[in-house]
């Protein structure tokens, strides 16, 4: 369950990747042809294989969550500064003494978690309880989205298993005509053979696995992001200034990206 709207910036990663994916699946099967690669009872094994033993393992409303969340791989999330920008301009109302005007602006905050942190102060709810509940709501946000993350974890270790099961079943149904088997019977049962392996690899290496990741990266950045906010509403009810808020937040967000991405 999203604390924010998705950023409408696409990934260009994403983008990049798949256009890759295709140009190195066309690279295969360019000495013979893609149509070389392409067997429907060979992908019917894999997909349906996945498909059961997702359906046992899961339950519906999870499967579905983790469907939505690939969507988000595509998009870039939206930039912190702006839901810093409310939260200083709220803590100048405070200052101020403009009680009414200042909860008014918290209703019309952008981000859930924000406007939850910005009513607590409003409340005037001691800082222990603002912490206990506002850490809670970022650990239930990792925790569902780490959920949908091992989902497709589970899908790349289960796909090259049931590539194998493609190609135990091919080789059974050549050995049982082997020998009155024609050569194009038993070319058609080494092809389901090979190619269910094929396609149980390709998923869980270029399609299950890099979304597991993708998703994983995205929840750490988000949890950040949403720490850094928790940071900011404690200094607000601890009655820090809106300039000591704002510096300190701008420096959070600039510890975040060194530790994201390494900048110095």
């Amino acid at each position: 369950m999203p604390d924010r709207p998705n950023g409408k910036g696409i990934m260009t990663s994403t983008v990049l990747g798949m256009a890759g994916a295709m140009g190195f699946l066309g690279y295969i099967g360019m000495g013979e042809g893609m149509a070389v690669l392409w067997n429907p009872p060979s992908l019917g094994i894999v997909l349906g294989g996945i498909l059961v033993a997702a359906l046992v393992a899961f339950r519906t409303s999870e499967l579905a969550a983790a469907l939505v969340s690939v969507m988000t791989i595509f998009r870039e999330e939206e930039d912190i500064r702006p839901d810093i920008a409310e939260l200083v301009e709220v803590a100048r109302l405070l200052q101020r003494n403009q009680i009414h005007e200042a909860e008014e602006r918290a209703g019309r905050v952008r981000s859930p978690f924000l406007r939850l942190g910005l009513q607590l102060i409003a409340d005037a709810a001691p800082v222990n309880d603002i912490l206990h509940v506002m850490t809670w709501r970022i650990q239930k946000m990792t925790e569902q989205e780490a959920a949908q993350a091992r989902l497709f974890r589970t899908l790349a270790a289960l796909s090259p298993a049931f590539g194998l099961l493609g190609t135990l079943v091919g080789l059974v149904g050549m050995m049982q005509h082997l020998g009155a088997a024609t050569v194009e019977q038993i070319g058609m049962n080494m092809a389901v053979a090979l190619t269910t392996t094929l396609y149980g690899v390709v998923l869980a290496n270029i399609v299950f696995k890099p979304i597991a990741i993708k998703l994983e990266q995205r929840t750490a950045r988000r949890a950040a992001a949403l720490n850094v906010l928790l940071e900011g509403v404690l200094l607000v009810r601890l009655g820090r200034s809106p300039t000591i808020v704002a510096e300190a937040l701008a420096e959070f967000v600039r510890e975040r990206r060194d530790e994201l991405h390494g900048a110095a």
